[in-house]
Order: structure tokens, then C-alpha cells, then sequence
């Protein structure tokens, strides 16, 4: 069992199982001490003074007892740099890598962090280091990893308005280069605390949303200044971490303690971008529905199938039950006569089963109607709003049961009145 969690305890990291004896730790995220590069002040540390097959010995020790404590869907995060000895480059990451894995972990995916700005460098036959590794591992193939919760939609391009089914309802799926400055060296927050390789707040915060929920349990074996526990803190995740240095840990405490309330008021108020996230992927599924049906008029009518006057949208409850699909959508069809109506239903079976309909992430369903009076009363049975043939983002007028169809349109419960000329400002 975990013993004082929400702690940071002054153990070294290969004790850490008197501490934790349990499968109770949800992700570990963690950057070890380089090898033999930085003297952090205790006596018989890991890196400095070491020889390298040592240090790498106790790295992957301490990795395999953190396997033991993870849970099955549990994960770990390792920041890592390569560094230079003896004239030449050590693959400190990589060497790592395989210590882990020989402990059990599965090495998922590596994430390069650029730091954007660094301290100037230059130095005969190596270019100015301005990244470095980030080693993702899980314990098992059923990982949490809410990759949705960090999908980018603010930056979309305006071209989401006209071309939705070209953009994924949740944002922009991050790349394997992740961009965070590295804080400013000396400097934490409001308080001064020196460390040697601080961790950017919101890169740690990106880890923590794509692993972890709330009250879930954050390990940092080699916590430093303590800026993945304090983001824990914050995120309302339990924590705790390991660290020899009591300068670092007293500060810690001191910084925890004057920060929490302010820290958790802010958590609070960014999940209203979850809730904004959440709108954007709903308008984006909004515009998919509407779009499918002018993009179906408009082939009908070029393959000679002119007594089409409308379709009606409308968006289902039910989640759809076919593969890759997001959203199950009724369409009902207003057409001037009978006449070759079976092959105009085949018709549609084939366009919708072919690009670009088939990409738009829509499982359809198809009504035929013929009476005008009758497809009026099923349309005006709401508010409903018209679309006219062109511009699907835009509604033209309410439809109700006085209104005149005579002009071929889309109509729909689903309301959208968006300004292409403001969002470009």
C-alpha cells in the first residue's frame, strides 16, 4: 500500500518499494539523472561518480520495480538527452530504452520535445542542441491514452467551414514533435528554485490528460523541483515522488502549500475548454450532416435526377452501428413524382457507397416521400431551418407550416448561422 501519498518522500529511488508495495500507480513520469554530469549534493547518487554499465544497472532496477507498482493499464514517461564523452556521442536514451524493456515494459512510442529556446552553444562538429527524448512505455496493451483530450482545434484552418468532412470532429491529432520552451532556468513559477533540467508545465499537463483521470495515482522516482507532482496537484491526481536532495524537497512543500488553492482553481476553469472542445466537435459533425445531403442532391441532379425539391435532415440519437462511422443521420427525400423510383433508391445506394459520401462519417438513412403536404408536416413538426442548394453553414429562413417550398433547398432541425467573414478577421 502507499504509505503518506501526496508526498514527497527523501528515499532513494531503488528503496522505492518499502514505500510501494502494491500495483497502485497509474503513470510514472520521470527524468533520471543524466550519467555523470551533474553533482546533485548526496552521497551515493545515481549518474555522478558512477561507472556507465553501473548507472545503467540501477536505472533499469528501479524501472523494474516501478513495473511491479504500475497497473496493468498504468504507463511510464522518461525524459531523456544524449550527451557526449570522450569526444563522442553517448545514446543515453536508447540505452535506457532497453534496460526498461528488459524489465518488462512495452516501448510505445517516442516523442521528440522541442525546446524551442535554449542557452546558446556552439562546439566544433555538433550544432546547437534544442531537443530531447521523450520514451512513452506502457505495462500492457490495454493502456489509458485519451489522445482526443489533446487534439488541437483552435488552430484549424477556416477551410473546416466549407470542407468539415476533411477535419476530425475533435481537432487536429498532435504530431510526434511537441513544442513546449523549456522554463526559464532558476525560475519556478513565483518562487526561485534551481534545478538542472526543469520540465515545462505544460508538457506535463499534456502527459497527465493523455494517461490519467482524476484521483488517479502520479510517481516521480526522481522528483527535483517537484514540477510533475505540483501539476498532479493541480489536476486533482494523487502523487507522490522520491527525492534525496532536502533542499529541493523542502521547497517543494513550501511551493505546494502556497500554490495549491490558486493551481486548482485554474484546472478548474480550463476544463470550460473541454466543454468548448466538445461544442466545436459537435458544429463539425453539424456541417457533415447538412453537407452530405447538398453533395447527394447536387450528383442526383447531375446523373438526370432533377425531381428532387428537398431533403430533410435530421440527426439520430442512436450511435451508429457500422465501422468507422460517427453519427447516424435520417434523410427524407421530397420528390415530384413516382416515376423511376426504385432505380433512383439504387441510385443513391451506389453514390453513397463511393467518395467522397463514403468519407464523411455518416451512417444514413433514406425516406421517399411524394406528397408535398405531408413532407411539410413532417419538417414543420419543429423549428426547421432552410438551407437553400449552395451554402450548407448558413441558414436562409425558418420553415413552418405556411411556408413555400417551391424553391429546391435542405432542410433541418439542425441551426447553423456562420459568418465565413468573421472568422477570417
Amino acid at each position: 500500500m502507499v504509505k503518506n501519498i501526496d508526498a514527497v518522500k527523501n528515499i532513494d529511488a531503488r528503496q522505492l518499494d518499502s514505500v510501494i508495495n502494491k500495483p497502485v500507480v497509474n503513470v510514472t513520469i520521470t527524468s533520471p539523472p543524466y550519467f555523470d554530469m551533474k553533482d546533485y549534493g548526496v552521497k551515493n547518487q545515481i549518474g555522478y561518480g558512477q561507472k556507465y554499465d553501473k548507472y545503467l544497472e540501477d536505472i533499469g532496477t528501479i524501472f523494474g520495480k516501478i513495473h511491479k507498482i504500475t497497473k496493468e493499464n498504468g504507463s511510464l514517461w522518461v525524459i531523456l538527452d544524449t550527451f557526449r564523452k570522450n569526444g563522442e556521442i553517448v545514446p543515453l536514451p536508447f540505452d535506457v530504452a532497453n534496460k526498461i524493456r528488459e524489465h518488462g515494459w512495452i516501448f510505445q512510442d517516442i516523442i521528440i520535445w522541442n525546446k524551442i529556446k535554449t542557452v546558446p552553444w556552439s562546439k566544433k562538429g555538433q550544432s546547437r542542441n534544442i531537443f530531447e527524448y521523450i520514451l512513452f512505455f506502457v505495462k500492457s496493451k490495454n493502456y489509458k491514452y485519451y489522445i482526443d483530450r489533446i487534439k488541437d482545434y483552435e488552430t484549424l484552418k477556416q477551410w473546416w467551414v466549407k470542407y468539415p468532412e476533411r477535419y476530425n470532429p475533435k481537432g487536429k491529432t498532435p504530431e510526434e514533435i511537441w513544442n513546449f520552451t523549456i522554463p526559464t532556468q532558476g525560475a519556478w513559477g513565483n518562487g526561485y528554485i534551481r534545478h538542472f533540467c526543469p520540465l515545462p508545465t505544460e508538457m506535463i499537463e499534456n502527459i497527465l490528460k493523455l494517461t490519467t483521470d482524476e484521483g488517479n495515482v502520479v510517481l516521480d522516482p526522481f522528483a527535483g523541483s517537484g514540477s510533475v507532482l505540483i501539476q498532479a496537484a493541480y489536476m486533482k491526481r494523487k502523487f507522490i515522488g522520491f527525492e534525496l536532495n532536502t533542499d529541493y524537497t523542502d521547497m517543494f512543500n513550501k511551493y505546494y502549500q502556497k500554490t495549491i488553492d490558486v493551481g486548482l482553481a485554474e484546472y478548474e476553469a480550463s476544463k470550460r475548454n473541454r466543454y468548448r472542445q466538445d461544442a466545436f466537435s459537435d458544429l463539425i459533425l453539424d456541417l457533415r450532416a447538412l453537407k452530405y445531403a447538398k453533395v447527394l442532391r447536387r450528383k442526383l441532379v447531375k446523373e438526370g435526377w432533377g425531381s428532387i425539391k428537398h431533403i430533410y435532415v435530421e440527426l439520430q440519437k442512436e450511435k451508429p452501428g457500422e465501422k468507422f462511422k460517427l453519427i447516424k443521420v435520417s434523410y427524407t427525400l421530397l420528390l415530384e413524382n413516382e416515376k423511376n423510383r426504385k432505380q433512383l433508391e439504387k441510385e443513391v445506394l451506389d453514390l453513397i457507397s463511393s467518395p467522397p459520401l463514403s468519407k464523411f462519417g455518416i451512417q444514413p438513412e433514406f425516406e421517399y416521400y411524394t406528397d408535398q403536404k405531408k413532407f411539410l408536416d413532417k419538417v414543420a413538426r419543429e423549428n426547421s431551418y432552410y438551407y437553400g442548394i449552395i451554402n450548407t453553414h448558413k441558414y436562409k429562413s425558418r420553415v413552418n407550416a405556411k411556408s413555400d417550398l417551391n424553391r429546391p433547398g435542405i432542410i433541418s432541425p439542425i441551426k447553423i448561422d456562420i459568418d465565413e467573414k468573421r472568422l477570417m478577421e
